[in-house]
């Protein structure tokens, strides 16, 4: 629970003694839970914690009257991480010091603020196809692939939620995933990502709603060059042009939304996965993990 009183629906997968913690953020839609890729999360010896962002899975939504920021979800990590340290070492747990961050999509934004806003916490971030925050991308691109009107993503949040809910069920292709992407041939990806979207969807469109509202404000942006931690932006290098309906589109995958945020972020660099489409967690989750973890690969 958070000092406001709001709960947190929490997952968390790997070794739950290990000193290293990686935090992983996931895209909108989508509620916490995911794991890409279990057999290497339980090879390699790190704790990953998933959050539940306000609205979704077992996550309170945020009161009434609440104006919801990417900063305000990196700030309620840092202050659930805290507390969990604490609970730890009063219990003679694991002492985790600093963590390393992953963010897919538009988690990627708040992984990002995250190591911004909290440097001494953060010592490495992966960020993986985040659009470029210039303009209203972030909810544009969101906006595009759930279905929603341009006039109805830019409403009040009453007329935006009435929209949302009077919209179509999510599937993959709200998240941008094309049938054919390689990932999905995966044992057991497909059903993990609908089971998030089911998560996604438990509270209505209460989640998606304040994501789309906290994408209007780029004040995150502006906070970038405070980054501290090494961060890798990686993109897959098979972007989908959209034109099989998906709601997949180059813009939102496309490496040189990762040169945007290279030039705002000192010790960031830009990787192109090859052979990967959306589902680049899933695809190059080891080599991830490698990065955030680098000295307890297996």
């Amino acid at each position: 629970m958070l000092d406001d009183g709001r709960g947190l629906g929490v997952s968390a997968a790997g070794d739950p003694a290990s000193k290293r913690l990686i935090v992983l953020c996931h895209p909108t839609p989508g509620a916490g839970g995911f794991d890409p890729n279990p057999t290497v999360t339980a090879q390699w010896p790190v704790h990953l914690l998933m959050l539940d962002r306000p609205g979704y899975g077992a996550s309170d939504p945020l009161p009434e009257g609440a104006i919801p920021t990417i900063q305000d979800r990196a700030d309620d990590l840092a202050t659930f991480l805290a507390s969990s340290e604490d609970e730890a070492r009063a219990v003679g747990g694991a002492d985790f010091g600093t963590v390393g961050v992953v963010g897919w999509g538009t988690g990627g934004a708040v992984a990002l603020s995250l190591a911004a806003r909290h440097p001494d916490l953060v010592d490495r971030v992966v960020a993986v196809g985040l659009p470029r925050a210039s303009g209203v991308a972030l909810g544009d691109t969101v906006r595009r692939r759930i279905g929603l009107s341009s006039m109805n993503a830019h409403a009040p949040l009453s007329q935006l939620t009435r929209a949302l809910g009077a919209g179509p069920a999510l599937t993959r292709a709200s998240l941008g995933i094309a049938d054919d992407d390689p990932a999905l041939s995966r044992p057991g990806v497909a059903g993990r990502i609908d089971r998030m979207l089911a998560e996604a969807s438990t509270q209505g469109p209460s989640g998606i709603a304040t994501d789309l509202l906290a994408f209007r404000d780029r004040g995150w942006v502006d906070e970038l060059p405070r980054i501290t931690a090494a961060t890798l932006l990686v993109y897959g290098d098979r972007a989908d042009d959209g034109s099989d309906g998906s709601g997949s589109d180059t813009a939102a995958t496309a490496a040189a939304d990762g040169q945007w945020y290279r030039r705002r972020i000192p010790r960031s660099r830009v990787i192109r996965a090859a052979g990967a489409r959306e589902l680049t967690l899933v695809s190059h989750w080891r080599r991830i993990l490698a990065h955030v973890a680098p000295a307890r690969r297996p």
